[in-house]
């Protein structure tokens, strides 16, 4: 991060093209960009030519896009959690709770203790419990133009590669189970890589990363809680597959006007 947009102006003269993964053109706004990067952006006039890198959201876009930002691990499994539900403006805008457990692929290249395996063996560790910079690019593609807020806090786990959201929701709304599964098929009924799990009984009764790992699969579930109008929201992915290098690939066979899943219907490093 804060590299691309630095060099962006070299990678334009020799690219018509451009796919990046950090997060330097995420967010449309320097201000927020600011806000939650702690510096001032580099190149402030190239933020609005880059698309949002969720193609379940964004592949009109994409399909004549130049410039395509990928969007991060966390945002993704979050977005595509909630975003049938703030689409359809069915949830209290103020009251969002996310908490995810990720692995530690997710802290990036840079070695240190906590991200030594015989150190985090065994271990379970707080270590974003606020201003998460990917609550940004959450508010962005959830406000629909409304103020929200979402309380976004990060656990580290003892697994490799794989993010799971447990996010709270409260609906305006008593919608019962069947009206929920509605939504959701509306909005990815015909999706490729997002999948609605909630099974009555069983291991995987709802999404879990390991079944995921080495897939380009968002997976989603639910449960309504029968004492309130909580809604809680389970989403798992494999962060360096649809949260990085996958989703990537798939904006690029979008872009390019290849099919959307070439290269990508691997089915896993644990398939059941």
């Amino acid at each position: 991060h804060a590299s691309s947009m630095k060099k962006i102006n070299n990678f334009t003269k020799v690219a018509d093209k451009i796919i990046d993964l950090s997060g330097d053109f995420r967010l449309q706004n320097k201000d927020e960009f600011e806000k939650w990067y702690k510096e001032p952006h580099a190149n402030p006039e190239m933020m609005k030519q880059f698309v949002y890198g969720i193609p379940e959201l964004h592949r009109e876009e994409m399909k004549t896009a130049k410039y395509i930002s990928s969007a991060g691990c966390n945002a993704t499994t979050t977005i595509l959690a909630l975003y049938p539900l703030f689409k359809n403006n069915l949830v209290e805008e103020n009251r969002t709770v996310v908490e995810v457990k990720v692995g530690s692929s997710e802290g990036g290249k840079q070695f240190s203790a906590s991200t030594h395996h015989p150190e985090r063996s065994g271990s379970l560790r707080s270590y974003k419990p606020t201003a998460h910079r990917h609550v940004a690019e959450m508010i962005q593609e959830l406000s629909f133009g409304k103020n929200i807020d979402i309380h976004f806090s990060a656990t580290t786990t003892d697994m490799i590669r794989g993010i799971l959201a447990t996010s709270h929701v409260f609906l305006k709304e008593d919608l019962d189970e069947k009206e929920i599964w509605k939504i959701y098929r509306e909005s990815y009924g015909s999706e490729p890589f997002v999948r609605i799990v909630k099974e009555r009984e069983g291991n995987y009764r709802y999404p879990e990363p390991k079944l995921l790992s080495g897939t380009n699969y968002c997976d989603i579930g639910f449960e309504r809680d029968p004492f309130s109008n909580r809604l809680v929201v389970i989403s798992a992915i494999d962060n360096l597959m649809k949260g990085a290098a996958g989703q990537a690939l798939q904006a690029f066979n979008i872009m390019h006007g290849i099919n959307e899943t070439t290269g990508l219907e691997f089915p896993g490093l644990h398939p059941i």
